[in-house]
C-alpha cells in the first residue's frame, strides 16, 4: 500500500479538529518540526506512533496508512501495510541512530579534550601533554566519523581519512615532542602501513568466501609490512633485525594457502 498521501491526510485531519502542529506534537510527545515534516512528506511517523496518531486524528491505522478515509480507501491489508511502512521508516531510524552516535562520539571527544586541558593547566600552568591527547583525539574522530555517518562505503571513507591524516599527525606529534625522528621514521612507514590496511580491506572483501586464503593473505601482507618496517628502522636508526618476526608469518601464510587448496579440492 502506498503512503504518499499520508502527509496530506494528517494535515487535513489536524485542521478539521482545530489543532495546530504544536498541539498535535504535544499529544504525541514529539516536536512540531516532526509533525511539519510528516505533513510535507519529508519523513514518516515512527511505527510506534501510528496507533496514537490515528486515535488522535479519529481514523484507523489502515486509513492513515492508505492516506484517505474509508470507504474511498482500498480493501485493507493491515499486515502488508505495516510491513511496507516499517521497511520505509527503517532507513529514517538508522539515519537518526547514526546522527546520535556521531554527536555522542563528538561530545565524548570534546569533553575528554576539555578535561585534559583543565588537568594540564592545573598541574603545569600551561598546555603541555594535553596537546598530544588532543591531537590523537582529532585523528581518531576524523577516522570514526565516516564509520558512523556514511550511508555507503563507511570503511573506505574511514581508511581514506586515516591515509590522509596520518602524516600530518606524525609531523605535529614530532613537533610537540621535539623529536624529529618521529616524522623521519614515519614518512616512509606511514604510507606503507596505509597501503597495507587498504590491501587487507580488499583481501577480506574479495576472499570472504575463502577464509583460509583470506587468512593467508593477511599473514603474508603482515609479514611483508614487517619486513619493510624492519628495513626502514635498520637503515635510519641502525636498530633491529631485517627478518625479525617475518619468517613465522610467511610460513603460516603458506600453510593457509595450502589449506585453501585442499579445501577447494574437497569441495
Amino acid at each position: 500500500m502506498e503512503h504518499e498521501n499520508m502527509g496530506a491526510l494528517i494535515r487535513q485531519l489536524r485542521k478539521d479538529r482545530g489543532m495546530t502542529q504544536k498541539d498535535l506534537a504535544e499529544r504525541l510527545n514529539v516536536t512540531d518540526k516532526a509533525v511539519s515534516k510528516w505533513e510535507r512528506e519529508l519523513s514518516l511517523p515512527d511505527v510506534a506512533l501510528l496507533l496514537p496518531l490515528a486515535e488522535t486524528l479519529g481514523v484507523t491505522v489502515t486509513e492513515l496508512l492508505g492516506g484517505q478515509r474509508a470507504p474511498e480507501a482500498p480493501p485493507p491489508d493491515p499486515a502488508g501495510s505495516l510491513l511496507t511502512y516499517a521497511s520505509r521508516t527503517a532507513p529514517q531510524r538508522r539515519e537518526r541512530l547514526r546522527l546520535r552516535l556521531a554527536w555522542g562520539i563528538t561530545g565524548v571527544f570534546v569533553l575528554g579534550a576539555l578535561v585534559c586541558w583543565i588537568c594540564d593547566m592545573a598541574l603545569n600552568r600551561r598546555l603541555t601533554w594535553s596537546l598530544l591527547v588532543d591531537l590523537s583525539l582529532a585523528l581518531a574522530w576524523a577516522v570514526l566519523l565516516p564509520l558512523l555517518t556514511a550511508r555507503r562505503r563507511g570503511p573506505e571513507k574511514a581508511l581514506a581519512a586515516l591515509s590522509a591524516g596520518i602524516l600530518p599527525y606524525l609531523y605535529l606529534l614530532g613537533a610537540l615532542l621535539g623529536e624529529a625522528r618521529v616524522f623521519r621514521l614515519g614518512l616512509p612507514i606511514a604510507p606503507a602501513a596505509a597501503a597495507y590496511l587498504w590491501a587487507l580491506w580488499w583481501a577480506v572483501r574479495r576472499l570472504r568466501r575463502r577464509p583460509w586464503l583470506a587468512g593467508g593473505a593477511v599473514l603474508g601482507l603482515s609479514a611483508l609490512l614487517r619486513l619493510y618496517v624492519n628495513g626502514v628502522v635498520l637503515a635510519l636508526a641502525g636498530a633491529g633485525t631485517l627478518l625479525g618476526g617475518s619468517v613465522p608469518a610467511l610460513i603460516l601464510a603458506g600453510g593457509c594457502c595450502a589449506a585453501d587448496r585442499i579445501a577447494r579440492r574437497v569441495e
